[in-house]
Formats: structure tokens, sequence, C-alpha cells
């Protein structure tokens, strides 16, 4: 394949075979890194502002500190003039949304167990104050021995980095998340009408920020970036969202796939009990519908409290009957 901007600063390491996939903001490679002998992923990210440099840079130095089986491994980060690589773990396997298009079918044994794994990686990634924010079946795989692992952070906010990138899965996402999305394009329409000139006033108000630091963040960007609305300086909509109950209640919605085979409908009103949908254990059907509350509040309150919660399924019966005509009063 053709040379690539990392070739001419990595070649001595690292031997790229094949392009995975690319798209907008870069593209995935699969390469054999000599060092560690073994195969690694380069993910490239085209540098979109003045500081996705440093915050991609901390993003990865956080992921590194993550040692978890079911998050993949990251190894290094360099940048180049105009882009970023960054060097993780390769993980065999094949991703849930392929299997699930396929029509594969899962036991609630099989459910229950991949539900514990990915609660531990969601412990391992809060702990970090690291939200992935796109837990959905494509960025899970099953791996050749039956574990799962939890991958692509291209849409994950690490603690109080700028928000540059904002993901929107319908059925998986959480209802605010959803919402929030909703108000960024309304304003996003709403905007494009005007000048780029104008637009960035508006933008800086919003934001609560200078409109000339706003105008020089922006004239780095390409042309399209000042056509289109920056959600980085849109930080206030974001306000009030619950990062850790957002992830819960996505990998909440993913596993109600896996379990039922119906994938979630874009609006969370909308869902259909799983007890409607086929015969499941008492226990986890009500975990997955306490983590798809649309109330964020009525959800576990955090990763450690669902991953005890699947730990001790046996005790969750009781507890469900008393608890259920309370949340859905509340509901």
């Amino acid at each position: 394949m053709s040379k690539t901007p990392y070739d001419k600063h990595f070649s001595e390491h690292i031997h790229i075979e094949s392009e995975l996939g690319s798209g907008s903001s870069g593209a995935v490679y699969k390469a054999w890194h000599k060092r560690l002998r073994k195969y690694v992923v380069i993910k490239e990210s085209m540098h979109a502002s003045i500081c996705s440099e440093g915050t991609k840079r901390n993003e990865v130095e956080a992921l590194k500190n993550i040692k978890n089986a079911y998050v993949p491994q990251v190894f290094d980060f360099f940048a180049g003039e105009d882009r970023s690589y960054t060097v993780m773990e390769f993980v065999e396997g094949e991703s849930f949304d392929k299997l699930l298009k396929r029509g594969g079918k899962f036991t609630s044994a099989q459910v229950v167990k991949w539900y514990r794994q990915l609660a531990s990686a969601l412990v391992a990634l809060h702990r970090q104050t690291i939200f992935h924010r796109d837990i959905k079946p494509a960025n899970i795989m099953l791996k050749p021995g039956g574990e799962v692992c939890l991958i692509d952070f291209n849409a994950a906010l690490v603690g109080a980095n700028e928000i540059n990138v904002f993901s929107r899965s319908l059925g998986y996402a959480s209802p605010e998340q959803l919402e929030v999305f909703r108000r960024l394009e309304d304003a996003r329409a709403r905007y494009t009408a005007l000048s780029v000139q104008d637009a960035r006033a508006r933008y800086a108000a919003l934001a609560g920020q200078d409109a000339l630091a706003v105008q020089d963040a922006l004239a780095v960007q390409d042309a399209r970036a000042e056509q289109d609305m920056p959600i980085l300086f849109l930080p206030p909509m974001l306000h009030g969202i619950d990062w850790k109950r957002s992830d819960i209640y996505s990998l909440g919605a993913t596993m109600y796939h896996l379990l039922t085979g119906e994938h979630p409908p874009e609006r969370a009103e909308e869902v259909i009990p799983i007890n409607l949908l086929g015969h499941y254990s008492e226990s986890i059907t009500y975990i997955i519908e306490r983590s798809m509350r649309i109330n964020p509040a009525l959800r576990f309150a955090s990763a450690p409290a669902l991953a005890r919660a699947l730990r001790n399924t046996y005790s969750i019966p009781s507890a469900c009957r008393r608890n259920r005509l309370r949340v859905r009063r509340l509901r």
C-alpha cells in the first residue's frame, strides 16, 4: 500500500500492513510492531483545532493508565505537523453489529457474562474520569475466546478536555445525550444563514468567551469548519449531563439488543418492555430496564453499582418486586 505520513517517523518500529478504514478525521491501520512483536492498530487523527493535539495527548495518556482485560491497551502517541497517531492493541474478533446483522442470537447466560465484562470496563474507565459516550454493538468486539472488548474511543470525554466530538447513535444514545444533539442541530440550522463574522460573535456569546479569542481559534480551522457550527465552543449546552449514567444507559440499550434481538427505538419512551419480547430471567430484565430509565436519577448511580448488581443477580428478583411499582410511578 502507499506510504502514510506515519512511515516518515516510525518505519523502523512499525510496518503498516493494511488500512482498516478511513473517514474525514483520519484513517485506521493494522500494523506489525517490531519492538512489541505483535499486531497493533494505528489511529490517525487530523488536527481539527489549535487545541486538538494537546487534547488528544491527554486522552491517550489517560487511556494508557487503563489496565482492564475488556479495554484495548494503548501503547503510544505521536504527533506530526497536521495529524497525530495513537498506537493501541489490535483486537481479534468481530463486532456485534455484524453478528446481529447476520441474525446472531445470544443466550441470557452469554449476555450476563458480557454485561459483567463491559461493566468492569466502565468501572476502570470512569475511575480515570473517562466516559465512552458511544457504546453500541459496533463498538464491542467478540473475541475468538468468547470474551468481549469495548473499542473506539473517538467520542470519549476525558476529564475536563474540550468537547470536540459529539456522537449520536440512535437507539443507544441516552435521552439526555440525544436531546443535546438535537439542540446543537437546531442551533446549527439557525446559524447557517449568518455570515462567518456574525456566527463567531454568536458562538462567543453562547460560550461566554471573548469574540476575538473565538475568531483566532476558528482561523486555524479549515473552510468547512468555518461554515459548520463548531461544537467545541458550546460547552454550556453540555452542562448537566451525568456521563456516568449516560454510559450506563447506552450499555443497557446494547444489552437490550443482544438479549432480545430488537434494536432499541430512537425515542426512549417507545422502548418495549423486555417481558413482552420473550421469556427472560427477572434479574437481567430488571438490570437492563433500570439502566435504561428515562430519568437518569433512576438508573444505577455508578458503574460499580451496576457491576455489583450483575455479580449478585440471585438477589435481584425480590428487590425488583419491591421497587417495580415505585419506579413506574416516578418514571
